[in-house]
């Protein structure tokens, strides 16, 4: 059992996240799998060709580009949904609940799709000048939990992850940069080999792989270490006002 709505510092943060993603490992894997696998083979497998093309050191933009937007708009806020459910269990005293957690997740994907598509459009046309589109991206960040935890949609739910940031934006400016800088740092080292691979034997196949892997592992990650957040910030916020 874990309790949720309690403030945590960075390292509580990291550590809970941690254990509770080490503890149900296999399950968190499956979960991201779920949703990474599909996307990787769709988009770049088969889009991006990387399943048959030989091996690129020097990936035009759009090979860059369509991935991360994927990611950002469908991969990253639907594990998230469906890890938020998963902590949603745990905290009842329960398992993850898989079964349930993937169900309910991808009945909550289009109200979060559409939410996270408006960030998207406001995160772009801020970032014409960089400081507003970082500002926004952190203020919106939660999105995907707002639309699943406080059944926010649309405009509100950007509102929403507005109002959980107000008062704490570098603080969490600072957590997110954190988390995303080891998960960075990871994914390196986990996919240099299959990036050596892919080099010796000229084939596109074997970064596929190496992201695949990546992704289904950090990705998980990532969405219960921005739920905790999410749930610490709501704390701080209770304690402040009284």
């Amino acid at each position: 059992m874990i309790e949720l709505e309690r403030p945590r510092d960075a390292g509580a943060l990291l550590r809970d996240s941690l254990v509770v993603y080490i503890r149900h490992f296999w399950t968190f894997l499956a979960l991201g799998a779920l949703v990474v696998v599909p996307a990787e083979l769709i988009v770049s497998g088969i889009g991006l060709e990387q399943l048959t093309a030989s091996y690129d050191s020097t990936p035009s933009f759009a090979e860059i580009a369509i991935p991360s937007v994927v990611s950002y708009l469908v991969v990253a806020p639907l594990i998230t949904a469906i890890c938020v459910y998963a902590l949603q269990s745990m905290s009842a005293g329960g398992s993850p609940g898989a079964r349930e957690a993937i169900v309910r997740g991808f009945e909550s994907f289009n109200p979060i799709f559409f939410a996270v598509l408006l960030a998207a459009a406001g995160v772009l046309v801020g970032a014409i000048v960089i400081v507003p589109g970082v500002y926004l991206f952190v203020r919106w960040y939660f999105v995907p939990q707002t639309v699943v935890l406080e059944n926010a949609r649309g405009p509100a739910a950007l509102r929403a992850s507005g109002r959980i940031v107000e008062g704490a934006w570098w603080r969490t400016f600072g957590l997110i940069v954190l988390v995303n800088v080891l998960a960075v740092m990871f994914a390196y080292v986990l996919g240099a080999p299959f990036i050596a691979a892919a080099d010796s034997a000229d084939r596109a196949l074997w970064t596929l792989i190496g992201e695949t892997i990546a992704g289904s592992l950090v990705q998980p990650f990532g969405a219960l270490y921005s739920t905790l957040l999410y749930f610490d910030l709501k704390a701080r916020k209770r304690a402040k006002l009284g």
